[in-house]
């Protein structure tokens, strides 16, 4: 008997080899992600408090996480969820919705709407990673970008990325 394998356990050793390393390349492409992609992510929870929250009016125009850091650089915005939700306000996802809007149609309402009542835009603030609503904002325009360039074209906005925040 020599040392050598014979044929046929040669041949199944190769085949085994082929399989395994075809599995490993498809499991590479097809394995579960836990985020899209986006610094956004852990916010998708906050889209059905944000609907809920808007009684489902509107089509969704992005959803953004601001942390402590950006939050800091916009201090109208850092007031009012401050008073709302304390001084511990860490992260918090802020989810946008496009169409017509009044004070009245809109969940636990903050800060100041627009002059004719009725804004363009409603940007529901929910705490991360609690969930929790904090408030809405309805506005004439969409006061920091919500959409990555990839994703399509923005809707129309009066002003878009102006205004203080």
């Amino acid at each position: 008997m020599s040392g050598r394998p014979a044929p046929t356990v040669r041949k199944h050793a190769g085949a085994l080899a082929m399989a395994l390393a075809l599995s490993a390349t498809l499991a590479g492409c097809t394995a579960a992600r836990n985020t899209l992609g986006t610094t956004s992510s852990p916010c998708f929870r906050a889209v059905a408090v944000a609907s809920s929250a808007v009684e489902h009016r509107g089509t969704l125009a992005g959803v953004r996480l601001l942390g402590t850091k950006e939050l800091a650089k916009r201090r109208r915005l850092e007031a009012l969820l401050s008073a709302r939700a304390g001084h511990n306000v860490r992260n918090v996802c802020l989810v946008a919705f496009h169409g017509q809007f009044r004070l009245d149609q809109v969940h636990n309402v903050f800060g100041h709407g627009p002059r004719t009542g009725v804004g363009t835009y409603a940007v529901v603030a929910v705490s991360t990673p609690q969930n929790k609503l904090l408030g809405t904002l309805v506005l004439s325009h969409v006061p920091l970008p919500f959409r990555h360039e990839v994703l399509g074209r923005p809707p129309p906005a009066s002003g878009a990325g102006a205004g203080p925040t």
